[in-house]
């Protein structure tokens, strides 16, 4: 966690209790995973900025109010200018103000004098390097505390929620395993950026109020507590991971979140999926009033769920269709459903249906198919010899079905995150779909040898 950053960027820091009515919404979500400086990229940075676009579509936000700067495009200079142009230009004390950092964090010596460790806590962007300064080892190419509240004390909204995936704790530990596999088997990181010379800052105690018109008001979340490293993963963050989940789950039936709760639900979330000895703890900061006040979260529909929308954007995307048909279009719950396609060439298939209420399912591979090859010619889901049937279940409503073949070894199933057991196997029937896997069509390399293809059909009530 960037305690120093934090620290001064709780100058103003709220969040509006609901969805303020004619109010503008602005968001700039920044993540940095490939950096200047070798050997210190990051994985998964790209899915953290997913989910957070997807939470922040069913906190009321369009995608038109969604700013994002990844990898390359997230310079120092860059988001500095984002912040003097899109968070402050033309925005009133209303509007709502969202920041969201995922990539490392580090610490600088301080310059100025007003630092009682003599450390400035910065986010490191892309143009990241190493300099002296005063003959003192640090970086150029971050942006520091001391910065980041400045930019945000001349933003003139009250309504700013700042997010930060990272730490500044110094180590030199990258490239961890871990032994509780239910993230999976894939080698972990600690979001810190380490250099020979790097001051180490002391753990810092609240004794400031920060005033705004006579009150502090300000909250803030952020992954890790000072001397704890947050960790990061090919699927993204753990701490956005379990925020955004937390939230995902709420949109399901509508309702609110403080911001306390969010801090509680991502670190529950942690502990259950890293080592121990890998916890960390997200802080919240700023007004306790405000930390308890209710965010509005916004019911997902077949009209607005942000998993449909993905679905129908991949399936856009891809140049080629194949035939896929499905026993009935209109299917009573309880229903069996059997699906037939023609598969175009020997490859990779995966299925997935999205309901009503935005819930994605990998119908196919699955725990009794675990493995998807398929030979070009017909295929049915379920056949006579795989053990399962596939009947159609609730919520009643517009369902949406979803097929890609692909050349390349893709396998929804496999790439899951959650729903793992000690030894990283996936231990339900059928998983839910995740970033990963729709990252994984994205980035297919031979995209002249995918097809895709998508079906709508209806589950009614037998009411």
């Amino acid at each position: 966690m960037l305690i120093g950053i934090l620290r001064v960027i709780a100058i103003m820091l709220t969040i509006i209790p609901a969805l303020a009515a004619l109010a503008e919404q602005r968001a700039l979500l920044v993540g940095v995973g490939k950096y200047a400086v070798s050997g210190i990229d990051l994985p998964g940075i790209d899915l953290d900025l997913e989910r957070m676009q997807d939470t922040l579509n069913v906190m009321g936000f369009e995608d038109s109010q969604i700013r994002q700067l990844l990898d390359g495009e997230a310079t120092s200079k860059n988001v500095i200018r984002e912040f003097e142009i899109w968070l402050k230009q033309g925005v009133k004390a209303e509007d709502r103000i969202v920041f969201y950092f995922s990539g490392h964090g580090s610490n600088t010596p301080d310059l100025d004098g007003d630092e009682p460790d003599g450390v400035d806590e910065v986010l490191v962007t892309h143009d990241v390097r190493r300099i002296k300064q005063n003959g003192r080892p640090a970086l150029s190419g971050v942006v520091t505390d001391d910065k980041l509240a400045a930019l945000i004390a001349d933003i003139p909204s009250k309504n700013i929620w700042i997010i930060v995936d990272a730490c500044h704790s110094g180590t030199v530990s990258r490239g961890l395993t871990m032994d509780n596999m239910t993230l999976g088997d894939d080698t972990v990181f600690v979001k810190s950026f380490t250099y020979t010379g790097m001051p180490e800052g002391k753990q810092f105690v609240f004794d400031r109020e920060f005033e705004k018109g006579g009150e502090v008001n300000f909250v803030s979340i952020s992954a890790a507590a000072d001397g704890e490293k947050a960790i990061g993963t090919s699927r993204g963050g753990v701490f956005t991971i379990g925020m955004t989940e937390a939230i995902t789950r709420i949109s399901k039936t509508g309702g609110t979140v403080t911001v306390n709760q969010l801090r509680d639900y991502a670190g529950q979330y942690i502990k259950e999926h890293v080592d121990e000895s890998r916890v960390h703890n997200p802080q919240v900061n700023g007004s306790e009033e405000l930390a308890t006040g209710a965010l509005q979260v916004v019911p997902v529909t077949a009209e607005n769920g942000p998993n449909r929308r993905r679905l129908i954007q991949l399936v856009a995307e891809q140049k080629k269709e194949f035939e896929l048909a499905s026993s009935k279009t209109t299917y009573v719950i309880d229903d069996p459903v059997e699906i037939s396609m023609d598969i175009p060439i020997d490859g990779y298939l995966n299925l997935v249906t999205v309901d009503s209420q935005d819930n994605a399912t990998v119908l196919f591979p699955n725990e009794f198919n675990p493995e998807n090859a398929v030979k070009e010619g017909s295929f049915r889901i379920p056949t006579d010899e795989m053990d399962f049937v596939l009947p159609a279940s609730e919520p009643a409503g517009p369902t949406l079905i979803a097929a890609f073949v692909t050349r390349d070894p893709i396998n929804f199933y496999k790439q899951t995150l959650d729903d793992r057991d000690e030894n990283g196997n996936v231990n339900v029937s059928f998983t839910t779909l995740s970033h990963t896997a729709t990252r994984a069509i994205r980035v297919a390399p031979r995209k002249e040898s995918m097809y895709a293809v998508m079906r709508e059909l209806s589950v009614v009530s037998r009411d």
